[in-house]
């Protein structure tokens, strides 16, 4: 029989995320996301759907107490944690002592260079804060060596947008869509979290593309011409069009009509390569 100070922790176990939590002085700041995964069903279903293989080299974004960061090792090559609080630092040094293949860098993701983590290929995985969803997949995307493969639970009604057809998209949407292709892979109950968030959860998988939809060069200037109209969005685009670009909404109104958008059309309805020809139209390809 194993001793039972010699076995692993269940860190998907309720009681022993409090012990945990108490021993080392966790708090669950909302500021950091700390809603920990406390089902065992549910991760093992986010396990299922990760699809991993042995050969995977794996960057968790905050990993907590490590529920997640555990059955990562057990399948991966190795598994990268960023966590930012330095009290569940102190925590997986208990919780992942068994697992050689995990290495955890206290710092804040969002100031940290993730291509140098690990050797390409790379993906991301992680239950992230709710507001760290935006800024996250931009940094993420946005650099030159990306990773092959993002899998974040984040808020389901966030990951709606993010998959959204046309006709409902967000800014967060045309974002992820000018690098890659979204897939929402499933839907995780608040009650599998411990404390439970205000909202269900739902696992995005992100695919990204060899390269963007639009060179890379354009890119800020781009995101630059498209905010306005998604901050406007229930206005149509030539009210938006005629202020950006200092013409009459007439001339506005015809701008669109020669590249084919109806002009009585809002931001949310228009697909990548319509934004595409909209952005070269008032700035050249």
């Amino acid at each position: 029989m194993t001793p039972a100070s010699k076995r692993p922790l269940d860190i998907a176990d309720p009681a022993i995320i409090r012990g945990v939590a108490r021993r080392f002085g966790i708090r669950f700041q909302r500021r950091w996301g700390q809603n920990f995964l406390a089902d065992r069903r549910q991760l093992e279903r986010i396990v299922d759907a990760l699809e991993l293989t042995a050969a995977d080299h794996i960057v968790e974004v905050g990993p907590g107490l490590g529920a997640l960061t555990g059955e990562l090792a057990r399948r991966v090559r190795a598994v990268v944690g960023v966590e930012i609080d330095p009290a569940c630092v102190k925590a997986l040094g208990l919780t992942m002592r068994d697992h050689s293949n995990v290495r955890i860098v206290e710092a804040n993701i969002l100031r940290t260079t993730v291509a140098d983590l690990l050797p390409a290929p790379y993906r991301v995985a992680g239950n992230i804060p709710y507001n760290l969803t935006g800024a996250l997949l931009a940094q993420l995307l946005e650099q030159p060596r990306p990773p092959s493969r993002i899998d974040l639970l984040v808020q389901q009604e966030v990951a709606e947008r993010i998959v959204a057809p046309p006709g409902a998209w967000s800014l967060a949407t045309l974002s992820v869509r000018v690098f890659g292709h979204p897939e929402l892979v499933l839907r995780v109950p608040r009650s599998a979290f411990l404390p439970p968030p205000r909202v269900d959860s739902a696992l995005v998988r992100i695919v990204p593309d060899e390269e963007p939809a639009l060179p890379r060069v354009i890119l800020p200037s781009f995101f630059d011409f498209v905010t306005p109209f998604f901050q406007a969005r229930r206005k149509q685009l030539p009210f938006v069009l005629s202020r950006t670009r200092g013409v009459s909404g007439a001339e506005a109104r015809a701008r669109l009509a020669v590249i084919g958008i109806d002009p009585a059309r809002r931001a949310e309805t228009l697909t990548l390569e319509e934004w595409r020809r909209l952005y070269e139209s008032e700035h050249g390809p």
